[in-house]
């Protein structure tokens, strides 16, 4: 079923990133319920919310143990004959979550500006991936040169791939080395004014083989903004950072911070 809600709609992206209408927020007639899988898309001046397909917002890993449990009670309470009784914030908040997710990722990632020296603490691979995608979208990046170092084989089009596998076998001053070699040498294709984007999937691997003296260095090096035209997305698992002085080092060398949960991007002050 599509129930079409004509509204005045302020877009703000390609990526359904809308804000919903005062209107539409008090209707109450507006027949879907919380429970219920919603996609939100535009079709001219209306609002179509799809009750049969899936909502494009990431759940955790807690939000899908929350979602196996409510669908057992939910269940139950069908069988008993009960039916909800839900508040008109509750019933929107799917989506403004949604919202808030889409706005997110084609301001803060999509759109990141050049220069920047980003760290990005993720646990969430599924979020690594929704980043990833929108940092590498051919429609920022134009013909600019990308590349990303990767624990696995990449599938993104057009990104020079460089994979942990490249550094077996190499001692630590020259796994480092080899990082550092490999941007540069991405970087020296640019033949464009656009910034050469170059993203590290998870730097935690070396702090876990004895690499954090060079990879410290390394960051350090980069400095706070980067003075090539180049953007660079430092990830990091932050479930594998045990030592919370290292976390905090780290993130003093970037200028700019993005993170899983909350999803929330950060900037320095005084910038």
């Amino acid at each position: 079923m599509v129930t079409h809600a004509e509204a005045k709609i302020h877009r703000v992206g390609p990526r359904h990133t809308i804000y919903l209408a005062k209107d539409l927020v008090e209707d109450s007639t507006f027949p879907f319920r919380a429970d219920e899988d919603l996609t939100v898309r535009i079709e001219g001046d209306a609002l179509i919310i799809d009750k049969d397909g899936r909502s494009g917002h990431r759940t955790t890993k807690l939000d899908e143990a929350h979602s196996h449990r409510d669908k057992i009670l939910t269940k139950t309470l069908d069988v008993l004959n009960f039916s909800p009784l839900t508040s008109k914030a509750e019933r929107i908040n799917q989506m403004l979550s949604e919202i808030h997710e889409a706005e997110m990722l084609e301001s803060r990632v999509r759109h990141m500006p050049k220069n920047e020296h980003a760290i990005f603490l993720w646990e969430e691979e599924t979020f690594l991936e929704m980043v990833l995608s929108e940092f590498f979208d051919p429609g920022a990046t134009g013909k600019a040169p990308k590349g990303l170092f990767s624990l696995k084989p990449s599938a993104f089009e057009s990104v020079n791939n460089l994979v942990q596998k490249d550094l077996s076998g190499l001692d630590k001053p020259e796994a480092i080395k080899k990082i550092r070699g490999w941007m540069t040498e991405v970087h020296a294709t640019n033949d464009t004014n656009l910034p050469t984007r170059i993203a590290v999937e998870d730097y935690s691997w070396f702090l876990q083989n004895g690499l954090a003296k060079g990879l410290m260095e390394f960051e350090q090096n980069i400095g706070r903004r980067v003075k090539e035209n180049m953007t660079v997305l430092c990830g990091y698992n932050v479930s594998k950072l045990s030592d919370p002085k290292h976390l905090e080092t780290l993130i003093d060398f970037h200028g700019y911070a993005i993170l899983d949960q909350p999803f929330r991007a950060y900037r320095r002050g005084g910038r």
